[in-house]
C-alpha cells in the first residue's frame, strides 16, 4: 500500500516518533569506484565525509550503526560496526539495509549513506516523526525516490530476505510490497532549502561541491561560532 504526501498535506493518525527511540543505520558498503578511493575518508574541514555524518547522528539517535565489510577503515568512530550478514550475493542497498536492521536494537531506523555528510537534523526529525504506522517513509521526487534518506520499520526484514534469497537485489522492489509514506520534497525545503540531506559524494566533482558547501557554512556562521567542521 503506498500513501503519497503532497506538499502542504497533513497527515492524520498516528504519534509523532522520537528519534530518540530509534537507530541511525550508516551504509559504508559502497566501492568507490569513480572516486578512485574510499570517498567516506576524504576530508571535510577537520572530520572526514563520515565523521561529518556521524556527528550529526549521534546526537539525534539512541544508537548509530555503521554497516560495512572494511571495519578496519572505521576503526575510533564512535558507532557499532556491523558487516552485512549476506554473503556471496553481490553488493546493494537492500543487503546493508538487511544489515543494519537485523542489528538495530529499536523498531524503527534512519537509514542512510556514509556518502552523504550534509543531514540536516530538523529534516531527519520531522522524516522520523512520520513514521508511525508505515513500514517506509521516504523522499519522493517524482518519478524518483530517495532510500538513502529514509526510515524502515524492522518488520521488513523477513520481506527483505526473501527478496535477497529470491534475488531480487534492487530496493526499489520493496516500495509497492509494503505500507510506504512517500514524502514529497517540496515538504523538506521548510527545514533544507536546497535539499543538502540528499546529496551524496560520488565523483571528484561532487567532492569539489560539497568543499565548497564547507566553505560558504563556514562564511555563514556569526565570528566565533565557526563550526568544527569547518578549517
Amino acid at each position: 500500500m503506498k500513501v503519497y504526501r503532497r506538499q502542504n498535506s497533513p497527515l492524520t493518525g498516528g504519534k509523532s516518533l522520537k528519534t530518540t527511540e530509534m537507530s541511525a543505520v550508516i551504509l559504508a558498503g559502497g566501492g568507490s569506484t569513480r572516486m578512485g578511493k574510499n570517498k567516506l575518508l576524504l576530508p571535510l574541514g577537520k572530520m572526514t565525509v563520515v565523521e561529518t555524518l556521524v556527528n550529526t547522528l549521534n546526537g539525534l539517535f539512541a544508537e548509530c550503526i555503521l554497516v560495512t565489510d572494511r571495519p578496519q577503515d572505521f576503526h575510533g568512530l564512535p558507532v557499532r560496526i556491523v558487516p552485512d550478514l549476506y554473503k556471496g550475493i553481490p553488493k546493494s542497498t537492500l543487503r546493508g539495509i538487511h544489515g543494519g536492521l537485523s542489528a538495530s536494537r529499536h523498531p524503527y531506523s534512519f537509514v542512510v549513506g556514509g556518502d552523504m555528510p550534509f543531514a540536516v537534523p530538523e529534516l531527519i526529525t520531522y522524516l522520523c516523526g512520520l513514521a508511525d504506522g508505515y513500514d517506509l517513509v521516504i523522499p519522493w521526487e517524482d518519478p524518483h525516490f530517495h532510500p538513502l534518506t529514509a526510515v524502515y520499520s524492522r518488520k521488513l526484514l523477513p520481506l527483505i530476505v526473501e527478496m535477497l534469497s529470491a534475488g531480487h537485489y534492487k530496493v526499489g522492489f520493496l516500495y509497492k510490497r509494503i505500507r510506504s509514506l512517500y514524502v514529497d520534497v517540496s515538504d523538506l525545503r521548510a527545514f533544507d532549502p536546497q535539499l543538502w540531506s540528499l546529496f551524496n559524494i560520488n565523483t571528484p566533482e561532487d567532492y569539489a561541491k560539497a568543499l565548497a558547501h564547507c566553505k560558504s557554512m563556514s562564511r555563514n556562521k556569526p565570528t566565533g561560532q565557526e563550526d568544527e567542521l569547518i578549517k
